[in-house]
């Protein structure tokens, strides 16, 4: 990743170069017009190099960011010294087209470039497809697929079988690393890939996308992107043809071919401008199933932003040709409900967005999805909840909601008042963050299971949404509870929780992350392991840092979503250790720290950071995992790990 400019305290740059400025004007005045006193030219230029010029965009982001990126407190608002750690390419994308475009409205181009420049200034990326990174043989193996979609396969289970995987709790002690991968311009690393025999296929919020050899790292073939790609990548088939689909930030589905990576269709299927792609795509026959979600959550943070009309939603669309086939909204359209307190025209309902990768049953076509929030009022009975959907029409067959009356934006706060757009009341922020899980009990009977971010983990009945157990396993919190995501194996649910340590009245949060496993028939836990810091830090001291990867991580639960084996759970936590845990005991087996730097294949500086949302995954005799996650003020990274057991060749 490229070297970041300093963090010196805004204010300071500002305040300090403008009275330089004032004062060496001042003086020159007065020498001027003494006959007394003769300043030298020499004299002159040295009193002008020492004045301080600001950087331009240092003046563009005091007059529209500084407000609430200084404020601190909240993980969600990241500091300057988080921004300033994020990738070029996907600040551009938030300020022009995503989450804070409302706070860029009226800078021109320059302005913003500046802005860019002082955020994340530009370094040596290096050609991201250079002669010695590119394979000898771009063949590619689509008879096996170790990994078809963000779940594994579409019942959303991210478990891997003894088809897949040759790690085994008696060999995994022997895994060390075999080659690290950097992705150019990204601090992000989001995206779960498609895996097949001898190919991992992965994107990056800098708009890349790649096919790269599974056993070396070597690149087969390079496609991008001008937006960036954060959802997982899936594999089906368009003309006969394998094909890897994958959805950019803005909710244009794009189409690839498999063998080459050349373009075939794309699809915008956007409901609203503020229609946002988080989720994977998901093959259904001839189908993709399309989550949609929105982000009108944090452009609520300005006052004059009309909260709110987006709202989430599903598509049907034709794998072969991109054309949108039914649509499921999550909410009536939004109507006008009264103003702000400064005047604002307020509109509702809206939200319920649908975050997360949905499961299908293909068998019963039935899609099961979990949703969101609602960012404005009033409350509908389809946000934080799971829901199923006709397969063929889109049609909704039955709804659970887990959480009544959320309704929540990045207005309200607990570390700083609540802005104009925050409804009231206002709910916990408790949605479906992560994808939800289809299976059966041992009983046969078919169920879905999903973490939420209270802290809770449901099962229902698949076929009706009634519910069969919910059992509480931690705190739970905005940024809390499960975040991503759950796996499911052998009758058992491996749930990660992430509570950050907030500064909050211990008799109403006490947090708890870790990972539980529950018993999928009845939610009796087996077993937990409590996520370790191994250091002490104050959330008022995280707040002071400015080191993109300090000594004592503040965030160090599990949020990202594990995987499992018959023997094994692998995960990864926010302070960038992953782990590996017997699945039936909980013994820790094997650990790895991913906070340091690489020397990658590819020749992209590369440095490992938090592990969140995606996860890890596992391929023959190999172990991957992507390390990185700006996001909610956390440890970036741009490196793609893989792992292989000591002295063994496929």
């Amino acid at each position: 990743m490229p070297a970041k400019r300093g963090t010196a305290p805004i204010a300071g740059i500002l305040l300090g170069g403008i009275s330089l400025l004032v004062l060496a004007g001042c003086a020159q005045t007065e020498t001027a017009s003494s006959d007394t006193v003769d300043t030298s030219v020499a004299e002159t230029v040295a009193m002008e190099a020492r004045v301080e010029t600001p950087h331009p965009g240092a003046l563009v982001y005091q007059e529209r960011c500084a407000d609430c990126h200084d404020a601190g407190g909240d993980l969600r608002m990241p500091s300057l010294a988080d921004l300033q750690n994020m990738s070029g390419p996907f600040l551009r994308y938030a300020v022009t087209q995503g989450k804070m475009r409302d706070m860029a409205t009226g800078l021109n181009r320059t302005q913003i470039a500046d802005l860019i420049d002082y955020l994340s200034p530009a370094g040596e990326t290096g050609d991201v497809v250079s002669e010695a990174a590119q394979c000898e043989s771009t063949d590619i193996d689509f008879d096996t697929v170790h990994v078809g979609s963000w779940g594994v396969t579409t019942d959303n289970q991210r478990y891997f079988g003894s088809q897949s995987t040759s790690l085994t709790s008696e060999n995994v002690d022997g895994l060390e690393l075999a080659w690290a991968f950097g992705m150019p311009g990204t601090s992000d690393m989001r995206s779960y890939p498609v895996v097949t025999e001898d190919t991992i296929f992965t994107a990056a919020t800098s708009g890349h996308l790649f096919a790269i050899d599974r056993q070396s790292g070597c690149i087969k073939w390079h496609n991008q992107t001008e937006r960036p790609m954060r959802s997982a990548v899936s594999l089906g088939e368009v003309g006969g043809a394998p094909a890897i689909f994958v959805m950019d930030a803005i909710g244009t589905v794009h189409a690839y071919r498999g063998e080459t990576g050349e373009a075939l269709w794309s699809t915008e299927a956007a409901l609203f401008n503020t229609s946002m792609g988080t989720g994977g795509v998901v093959p259904a026959g001839n189908r993709l199933i399309v989550p949609m979600s929105n982000n009108d959550a944090p452009r609520a943070m300005d006052p004059r932003f009309e909260c709110c009309k987006g709202h989430g939603g599903v598509h049907a669309l034709d794998m072969e040709t991109g054309e949108i086939l039914w649509t499921t909204h999550m909410t009536p359209d939004a109507e006008p409900i009264g103003v702000s307190s400064v005047g604002t025209q307020q509109w509702g309902p809206s939200g319920a967005p649908v975050w997360a990768t949905p499961a299908v049953d293909l068998e019963n076509g039935r899609v099961y999805i979990g949703t969101g929030e609602n960012t404005s009022l009033p409350a509908t009975e389809t946000s934080d909840a799971l829901i199923a959907l006709d397969l063929e029409t889109g049609e909704m067959l039955w709804v659970y909601q887990a959480w009544d009356h959320d309704t929540w934006n990045m207005s309200c706060s607990a570390f700083r008042p609540d802005g104009p757009n925050c409804p009231t009341p206002e709910g916990p922020d408790y949605d479906f963050g992560g994808g939800v899980t289809f299976t059966q009990l041992s009983d046969g009977r078919e169920v879905v299971v999903a973490g939420q971010k209270s802290g809770d983990v449901h099962v229902v009945d698949a076929e009706t949404g009634e519910l069969v157990w919910t059992r509480k396993i931690s705190a739970g919190s905005a940024l809390g509870g499960v975040h991503w995501g759950v796996t499911v194996s052998n009758g058992r649910v491996y749930a990660p929780t992430a509570d950050p340590e907030f500064p909050m009245d211990p008799a109403e949060y006490n947090p708890q992350p870790g990972l539980y496993v529950l018993d999928l028939d009845t939610g009796d836990m087996l077993w937990s392991v409590s996520a370790e810091r191994g250091c002490d830090i104050t959330y008022a001291e995280r707040n002071e840092q400015t080191e993109p990867w300090p000594d004592c991580s503040f965030s160090y639960g599990y949020s990202a979503t594990p995987a499992s084996t018959d023997e094994l759970v692998v995960i990864g936590a926010l302070d960038g250790n992953l782990f590996i845990f017997n699945a039936e005991t909980g013994e820790r087996l094997w650990e790895y720290d991913t906070v340091r730097e690489f020397e990658t294949v590819n020749g992209i500086s590369a440095h490992g950071g938090a592990i969140d949302n995606a996860g890890p995954f596992l391929a023959g005799d190999m172990l991957y995992v992507q390390s990185g996650y700006s996001g909610f003020s956390q440890m970036p990274g741009n490196a793609l790990l893989a792992f292989r057991l000591t002295g063994k060749e496929e």
